[in-house]
């Protein structure tokens, strides 16, 4: 059994070798191992697509707060160039 950890879930994937050590298997074992592989290839892209699905969950999300922390990071900017120049005014009426 391999257990295979993909975005916070664990997946689970059985397989079994009714032969080990023969090539070229044949009969009923042979059609097992197919059926076998076949499923085990179904479970695997199943879970490629359902982390491919969390995955671009997750690069939305990184997305959405890339942009609200640049707007931030602009008005940041602004108030203190803002904040910069009336600090300077008020410094000249000072002297």
């Amino acid at each position: 059994m391999a257990t295979q950890s993909v975005h916070g879930g664990t997946i689970q994937i059985a397989w079994r070798n009714d032969m080990p050590g023969k090539v070229g298997a044949s009969g009923a074992g042979a059609a097992g191992g197919a059926a076998s592989t076949a499923g085990n290839t179904i479970v695997a892209a199943g879970a490629e697509a359902a982390g491919n699905a969390e995955f671009q969950k997750q690069l939305a999300a990184l997305t959405a707060v890339t942009e609200e922390a640049a707007e931030k990071s602009v008005t940041t900017r602004i108030v203190t160039t803002q904040l910069q120049s009336m600090k300077k005014v008020a410094d000249e009426r000072v002297q």
